[in-house]
């Protein structure tokens, strides 16, 4: 094994105006962008062998814990490793860490899977010698409950939404907190206000553009949701997910 520090990746950036949302806060959508960030430079530490890893691997879940607010302007660091590796997928952790105070600002935990041309790959063992130990947020697995008060909209994927040859999973991130917000405004009781406190994601199919897709969400508990996106008219699961948000 390598020496930990080694595989630790550290990058230093500035929020941008484009980072902040309507409350003037870094959005869910941009922390998942600037950890995406953390990710890719980790996958060219060691030459080539992980990089194309990255390139043959797809997000298949994501948590993010949101504990101090980041604004316009301010100085941060964006911490990323490699936490855990299975047979055919592996995690990324994340922190950010905001320079002025070094409060903990954000952390994350994406799980990959590698995928061949049957389905999931073995991963390469030369990514296990990259595994850093940290504690960081435990993936959060779908529970099913009942859908009360839930509230649902429909729209068509745009290009702009797409990655490489899909709908980039940090759309998918936007499209809960945007569902959450357009409920709030409706008057639905499915409606959520406030900064998110943990928001989790399930990644089940690819979506792409001219895609008619609906988000349903609905109440699981006085601070929190449940989401579901599906394609429209079949009702095949794209996405799901919970959000909690701050007291």
């Amino acid at each position: 094994m390598k020496d930990s520090q080694q595989n630790v990746i550290a990058i230093h950036d500035t929020i941008r105006g484009v980072e902040v949302d309507v409350t003037g806060v870094v959005s869910a959508g941009w922390l998942t962008r600037l950890f995406d960030r953390g990710r890719w430079k980790v996958s060219t530490r060691d030459g080539a062998a992980f990089r194309k890893q990255m390139e043959r691997s797809v997000a298949r879940a994501i948590i993010l814990e949101y504990n101090e607010p980041l604004r316009y302007g301010e100085e941060v660091e964006i911490v990323t490793w490699v936490a855990r590796v299975g047979r055919t997928s592996f995690d990324f952790d994340h922190r950010i860490t905001r320079c002025s105070d070094q409060a903990i600002a954000a952390r994350a935990r994406m799980t990959a899977v590698n995928l061949g041309r049957g389905g999931p790959s073995p991963i390469d063992p030369m990514i296990a010698t990259l595994v850093v130990n940290e504690p960081t947020p435990a993936i959060r697995r779908w529970t099913a409950s009942d859908r009360a008060q839930s509230w649902k909209r429909q729209w068509i994927i745009s290009p702009s939404d797409h990655g490489h040859s899909h709908v980039n999973f940090a759309r998918y991130v936007d499209f809960l907190d945007d569902t959450r917000w357009f409920a709030a405004q409706a008057g639905a009781p499915a409606g959520l206000k406030g900064r998110f406190e943990t928001l989790s994601v399930e990644y089940l199919r690819e979506a792409h553009a001219g895609d008619r897709v609906q988000m349903e969400t609905w109440v699981t508990g006085k601070r929190t949701r449940a989401y579901e996106l599906t394609r429209q008219p079949s009702a095949e699961v794209l996405a799901r997910g919970h959000i909690a948000v701050q007291p």
